[in-house]
């Protein structure tokens, strides 16, 4: 099995261009993935996209997608944004 592609979220998207989240799922498209929002202060609505998009397509490839070290503040914005809290703590449905 591949190494685990592992990225730390920033504490807010990059406004500047596009968040490096965009580069990092492509580039690691196929591979086992983790991504850590423990330093994120705000989730947004466009990074959550991200990460639901890429958990359903990891999901469907048949290949490990965790996001780890859950923030308290991304955990309010996820229930601000219409989810569980532990949305991500849960195994997805086949």
């Amino acid at each position: 099995m591949p190494d685990i592609n592992f990225h730390a979220l920033g504490p807010t998207r990059a406004r500047s261009g596009e968040d490096p989240l965009v580069s990092f799922l492509l580039n690691a498209r196929k591979a086992p993935v983790t991504v850590s929002a423990r330093d994120v202060s705000r989730l947004d609505s466009h990074r959550l996209q991200l990460l639901l998009v890429a958990q359903k397509q990891w999901l469907v490839d048949d290949v490990p997608f965790e996001v780890s070290d859950t923030s308290p503040s991304f955990r309010e914005g996820l229930e601000r944004l219409g989810l569980n809290s532990d949305h991500f703590d849960r195994e997805m449905p086949q």
